[in-house]
């Protein structure tokens, strides 16, 4: 990525940061789940599926993905036991995603060990910084448009 030169705008330094701050939790996160085999959208699909089953579309939604992609990524999550499909009893077109006992007790363990992960990585900012940034990030997003 070209270094940011003083010609550009602050909307275009604040991008770019912005990219790399996404690209550098990327990397922690697959640090963070690599010794237990685990991609970061693998192990999102766990943190949200549950014992009962969730809507494959409902995952799909929450996650921002393509439900092509993640039936590939269930394909593997089911073949080490992590997860299983079911059908929805109430609409047979539904697939459920339903945690096993290992998968259950996998996110169990790493819930809280990624969510303290989070807070620890954005505790260097202050109340008010995060208050303000998060302020900043909704407008901003809200601009966008889904």
């Amino acid at each position: 990525m070209p270094e940011i030169s003083s010609s550009d705008s602050l909307q275009i330094e604040v991008y770019r940061l912005f990219l790399k701050l996404h690209r550098r939790f990327q990397e922690l996160n697959r640090e963070e789940f690599r010794p237990y085999d685990l991609s970061t959208p693998q192990y999102a699909i766990l943190f949200h599926a549950s014992e009962e089953g969730v809507p494959l579309s409902t995952i799909c939604h929450a996650m921002l993905a393509d439900n092509s992609n993640l039936t590939r990524m269930v394909d593997r999550l089911e073949s080490r036991g992590l997860v299983r499909r079911a059908a929805d009893s109430s609409d047979r077109r539904v697939t459920l995603v339903q945690l096993t006992p290992d998968g259950k007790a996998l996110i169990d363990t790493l819930r809280p060990r990624h969510l303290a992960y989070v807070e620890e990585r954005m505790g260097v900012l202050s109340p008010e910084q995060l208050a303000a940034l998060d302020d900043a990030m909704q407008t901003l997003y809200k601009s966008l448009g889904e």
